[in-house]
């Protein structure tokens, strides 16, 4: 009795694994960061697609940011991912470079 009930949940875990969303959603799009810049700059998802962005600017702190909509947190290295789940155009920036500015088209 023992091993049905530990094989059973073997069987469960694994059939939960990819179906019960335990992990990040794989990014449509990939925005890197370096050199002080968004790269791309404007990039377009399909409503319920996920951008990535890549702070990979030798450890220079970032920031991205669509004040109400989403916020990585300053940092200087790792992924920041964002879902969007609304059609429309949406401005964000790096707010220690407030220069650094990029656009997202949900579609």
């Amino acid at each position: 009795m023992r091993r049905w009930i530990a094989g059973f949940g073997l069987a469960v875990a694994a059939t939960c694994v990819p179906a019960c969303g335990t992990e990040d959603p794989v990014p449509d799009v990939v925005v890197e960061i370096s050199n002080v810049q968004f790269s791309p700059m404007d990039v377009t998802v399909e409503h319920g697609g996920t951008v990535e962005w890549r702070f990979d600017d030798g450890g220079l702190l970032h920031h991205v940011e669509s004040p109400g909509l989403f916020d990585s947190g300053i940092t200087g290295d790792g992924t920041f991912r964002h879902t969007f789940e609304s059609v429309g155009v949406y401005e964000y920036s790096c707010s220690v470079h407030p220069y650094m500015i990029g656009v997202i088209t949900v579609l």
